[in-house]
């Protein structure tokens, strides 16, 4: 079900009249009912992986805390802890991996026996992308970590902590919610305020605006260019490479803004995943305005393990080189995504930053 669908806008003001008119307890079951319906629209098998997500996750979580309070031993409890952090990172990106990126797999071994001239005919998969399932598989791990870091309890609420992995504004296409922010909120269901409502609906107009007026119309003329470009060169190559920087921008912004006001309406606030980005002055400002959520996910669960920038200067450009390549891998399975990702490191490097700073700004203590 896409926000911009007839479906959705019938869906969405049920699940607000249900929502605030049943009992508290009743309201959350709604919530979690109608995220899992939600998804189901697209295909309603893939829920099962997102509930398998949430589970390992979950259990991990409770894992995490009970060796927290049984173990003495500083050694043995950190071991067992990244033990436990580790399994769930294997099984929730291991899933990621085989429904994202075998193929691409297959494709590297192909041409890489190819190369010495051994015919290894790999098999493709052609597997069906399941929808939304970089965003929720980082946020339930982002979950997992911030347990492992002791800056959040460990939800003991298994339903809770399914709507917080499945909550339908944000599911698809994020923002990237931290567990910190969300699981909280969804404690105990929001009274209606008419303020936050009002608030909310006029940023879901702002966003079908962006989405269906801008990016919709633009996406009619570049799809038109890109496609027959032995017809369309020069200028109209030009303009329409411009007009799908614009087009890309509406379309994720929008589709942001669209969750941000549907989740302020049912009284919850997710962070902000744009800033004007192409007013940035830099390449690193611009990734810190750009998918917000994405960037700081990275920046806190990938970079500062990795080290950041406390190892010497060498070890601070392959971190963040790791960090732009996996970015790239992230948005989309191809090597030329994984190349983008390089490049955007480079000129990074080359363009410079402020105060001397990365894209991900200043390094945070040793955890």
């Amino acid at each position: 079900m896409l926000f911009n669908s007839i479906e959705f806008l019938i869906f969405f003001p049920i699940v607000l009249l249900l929502y605030f008119a049943l009992p508290k307890k009743a309201a959350k079951m709604w919530l979690l009912v109608a995220s899992y319906y939600f998804y189901m629209c697209w295909n309603a098998k893939y829920a099962l992986l997102i509930f398998f997500s949430t589970v390992v996750t979950w259990l991990s979580g409770l894992v995490l805390e009970y060796l927290k309070h049984s173990i003495q031993d500083p050694r043995r409890k950190r071991l067992y802890k990244k033990l436990t952090v580790a399994a769930s990172f294997i099984l929730n990106l291991s899933i990621l991996f085989y429904f994202k990126y075998i193929d691409l797999l297959m494709d590297i071994l192909n041409d890489l026996f190819s190369l010495v001239h051994i015919q290894l005919s790999a098999p493709m998969f052609d597997i069906v992308l399941p929808v939304g399932i970089s965003f929720y598989t980082f946020q339930a791990l982002g979950y997992t970590i911030d347990v492992y870091r002791d800056e959040i309890p460990a939800e003991k609420n298994l339903f809770r902590y399914a709507l917080f992995v499945s909550f339908f504004p944000q599911l698809v296409a994020g923002p990237i919610e931290r567990s910190k922010n969300l699981l909280g909120q969804l404690k105990e269901p929001q009274r209606f305020d008419l303020g936050a409502a009002r608030e909310g609906f006029y940023l879901m107009l702002w966003g079908f605006f962006l989405k269906i007026v801008i990016a919709d119309r633009i996406s009619l003329f570049v799809d038109t260019v890109y496609g027959d470009h032995t017809t369309y060169a020069g200028v109209h190559m030009i303009v329409a490479t411009m007009l799908f920087a614009v087009q890309i921008y509406c379309d994720f912004y929008g589709y942001s803004v669209i969750a941000i006001g549907a989740s302020k309406i049912l009284g919850i606030s997710l962070m902000e995943n744009f800033d004007a980005p192409y007013l940035a002055s830099s390449v690193a400002e611009f990734w810190r305005r750009w998918h917000i959520s994405l960037t700081s996910w990275f920046r806190d669960y990938l970079y500062f393990p990795l080290g950041g920038s406390r190892k010497g200067t060498a070890r601070k450009y392959l971190n963040k080189m790791i960090v732009f390549l996996v970015s790239g891998l992230w948005h989309g399975a191809d090597l030329s995504f994984v190349a983008w990702g390089g490049k955007w490191n480079i000129s990074d490097r080359r363009g410079g930053s402020p105060a001397g700073q990365g894209p991900y700004g200043r390094a945070v203590p040793s955890r």
